[in-house]
């Protein structure tokens, strides 16, 4: 079959061509209808951009040029041509040559921009032959476009005006094997059929009743000799039955979507358990009713517009992903097919790699947080050594050595200062200056440096302190020290009874570098996380936390999983944590990593180019305006809190706790300690002292047996 594609803006003023005129009986007989040319001028009101696809050149139409000259220029002795001032495309039909091309093929025809063949000679003539009728004055302004004759290349050039309007010259044979399934429902079409009044009216409502349900197409016109019929699929057809096929008679009869009043039209809605919708649930664990935020909108949606609700049952695969085959399960994959008319679950705004889908207006925004197992708590016995950090514990022991430098520098100034005046008595005079003890002022020097080391932490601690020094210099240091004590003493007693009142836990895993070096294992219940939650080729630690990912589609709580294993974590959006999951942070179960990779706006999904997208949009912006959504929100937050209020008291109440004395059980495993360090020191120096004195008296027994002869002889020699 011929096929070629011009496209060309064709202004009424300027295109008319004086020198071509034709005869009214040369065009079929609707042509010169004033009452189809007002119909037909009606329908494509306000649409820009037509394509004129013309039939089989065997079919009985009229000659194709003076068909065309009077549409595009001349048009009828009383009246301008119906599509005077449009953008005109174009083309011939293309059938398949076989059912594994055309409407009966199971594979889906995509949009795409053809790059067409050149040097095709057939092509050529047809566009010398037509390019006569369109434009004769500014033929080199335009060109045919050239393709490879495949019916997919229709497909997708038909495709590129899906926002527009067709202007079909068919036979009813043709037009089901290659344009029934390419119907938009943001396109307007008007068929042109060659079978005239002989077709069966019958036949043409089943078929639009059909494409309504299925493509959620009704801007479908059907010229039959000189009566244009349509389908309006929100009329009614006796109770509580829409559909009506109908000729027009005049511009009001094209069917139109109702604007805020739908006259209690069915809707079908999916719903299921999500952050945002909750279910009720009987004796018998089936579910009996719906509630939450997302439920509250759709319920005021289909209030506002007098729809007819049927909520479906949930899918048990919940908002589905693409499954190997191409197709897609779960609630996308309804609304791919039509089974059901918008979903009221706040889904992602992402790519879902289906084009049979729409998202509404935005409604909330939402992040994506990973989530660990709460780090363990610190035992009762290490947390007075956990109060400080160990840095503070480094400062403070450095402190003490500073001190101790300063004063044995402090001290020996003092020494070399008394030098100077009268010397003597000069070891008691210092030792009575510096309160010194018996055994420290006879002591070698490095026993009185490592003595003045002793006071000092002795005096940081706070500790009894009994031979203070009698010296200004000294004293005006050792204030400073006492200051230093006291404030250093007043923050560790002041953390120690907060620590033992509130449980402290190690440090938690507290961002995504310190997650990634973990080497957990992040396994998540919904496909779609493994997608985009850690961007590919963003950085090293992205794509190392994406190769952690594992899909795991299990029916348990992912959340309780990970509370209860060490070596996992997961992803989980961030306000299901405040609603569903409340219970596992206040518990201290687990822990929200507070780097989120993710931050999506959530919106609601209906079929692509639903006709009802407009109307939701308009209501779902008045219910943002009104602060509806987030009301609802609230209402779901202070409903939980009521719901899970004794699980929230208990975890309070855990927060907070009165001493006992198990909790002061460390001070006394310190008193035993040291009693016994204490006890060994003591019999340690009781066994020295007894052996020093035994070898004392030993040895003053040998002198005295040694002198004893000699102190005779001298005796003896005397006398």
């Amino acid at each position: 079959m011929l096929f070629c594609s011009l496209i060309l803006p064709v202004w009424l003023n300027l295109i008319v061509n004086p020198k071509h005129v034709g005869s009214d009986e040369d065009v079929p007989s609707w042509l010169t209808n004033q009452v189809v040319q007002s119909h037909i001028k009606a329908i494509f009101d306000g649409i820009e951009r037509i394509d004129v696809v013309l039939g089989d050149p065997g079919s009985n139409e009229a000659n194709p040029q003076e068909l065309l000259d009077v549409l595009i220029h001349r048009g009828s002795v009383d009246s301008p041509p119906i599509l005077g001032g449009k953008s005109i495309r174009l083309y011939r039909e293309v059938i398949p040559r076989d059912e594994q091309e055309g409407c009966d093929s199971d594979r889906s025809l995509l949009s795409a921009i053809i790059e067409m063949e050149e040097g095709d000679d057939e092509a050529a003539e047809l566009e010398a032959e037509l390019l006569d009728v369109i434009d004769r004055e500014y033929e080199d302004e335009w060109r045919f476009i050239e393709w490879d004759r495949t019916y997919e290349s229709f497909a997708r050039i038909w495709d590129q005006n899906h926002d527009f309007g067709y202007m079909v010259f068919v036979r009813w044979r043709a037009f089901e094997l290659s344009m029934r399934c390419l119907l938009d429902p943001y396109a307007t079409y008007l068929f042109v059929l060659s079978e005239g009044s002989a077709f069966e009216m019958e036949k043409l409502k089943e078929f639009m009743s059909s494409v309504w349900t299925r493509e959620g197409v009704f801007k479908v016109f059907f010229l039959l000799d000189e009566k244009i019929f349509t389908y309006d699929p929100f009329m009614t057809n006796g109770i509580r039955k829409y559909g009506v096929m109908k000729e027009l008679i005049s511009p009001a009869d094209i069917p139109r979507v109702p604007q805020g009043d739908f006259n209690g039209y069915p809707i079908k809605i999916d719903v299921f358990r999500s952050t945002y919708s909750d279910t009720i649930l009987d004796k018998q664990g089936k579910v009996v009713e719906f509630i939450g935020a997302d439920i509250e909108a759709g319920r005021a949606f289909t209030e506002a517009m007098n729809f007819t609700p049927t909520y479906l049952p949930p899918d048990k695969d919940g908002f589905g992903f693409k499954l190997p085959n191409g197709s897609f399960n779960g609630v996308i994959g309804r609304l791919a097919r039509r089974e059901s008319d918008i979903t009221f679950v706040g889904f992602f705004i992402k790519d879902y790699f289906s084009r049979d889908v729409e998202f509404t207006t935005g409604i909330y925004t939402d992040e994506l947080c990973c989530l660990v197992k709460k780090a363990s708590r610190v035992p009762e016995y290490l947390l007075p050594i956990t109060i400080f950090p160990a840095d503070l514990w480094t400062l403070l022991f450095l402190t003490g050595i500073l001190f101790s430098i300063t004063w044995v520098i402090i001290r020996a100034g003092i020494q070399a200062k008394s030098r100077t005046g009268v010397r003597w008595n000069q070891k008691s005079r210092l030792a009575y200056l510096f309160n010194l003890s018996n055994d420290i002022r006879d002591a070698p020097l490095y026993r009185k440096m490592v003595q003045i080391c002793v006071d000092t932490y002795i005096l940081l601690v706070s500790g009894p302190y009994q031979r203070f020094t009698r010296s200004g210099t000294e004293r005006l240091m050792l204030f400073g020290i006492i200051m230093v004590s006291l404030i250093f003493v007043s923050m560790f007693q002041s953390s120690l009874s907060s620590v033992f009142l509130n449980p402290v836990y190690y440090k938690d895993i507290d961002s995504l570098q310190r997650l990634d070096e973990s080497g957990l294992q992040i396994p998540v219940k919904y496909k779609g996380f493994t997608d985009d939650v850690f961007p590919a080729n963003y950085s090293p630690m992205m794509d190392s936390l994406r190769s952690k990912m594992v899909y795991n589609p299990i029916k348990t709580s992912m959340m309780e999983l990970v509370s209860h294993s060490t070596k996992i974590a997961t992803v989980t959006r961030r306000t299901t944590l405040s609603l569903d999951n409340a219970v596992f942070i206040s518990t201290k179960q687990l822990f929200m990593v507070p780097e989120c990779p993710r931050l999506y706006n959530l919106a609601y999904v209906v079929p692509r180019h639903s006709v009802l997208l407009e109307g939701i949009n308009v209501l779902i912006l008045q219910m943002l305006n009104g602060g509806l959504i987030n009301h609802w929100i609230d209402v779901m937050n202070f409903n939980v809190t009521i719901r899970d209020w004794e699980q929230i008291r208990s975890s309070h109440e855990e927060s907070f706790k009165i001493l006992t004395l198990i909790d002061m059980q460390f001070p006394f495993y310190l008193l035993a300690i040291g009693l016994i360090l204490s006890g060994v020191i003591f019999l340690i120096e009781l066994v020295y002292y007894r052996i020093s004195t035994m070898s004392a008296l030993k040895r003053r027994r040998r002198r005295v047996k040694q002198g004893t002869p000699r102190l005779l002889g001298i005796l003896n020699g005397r006398i």
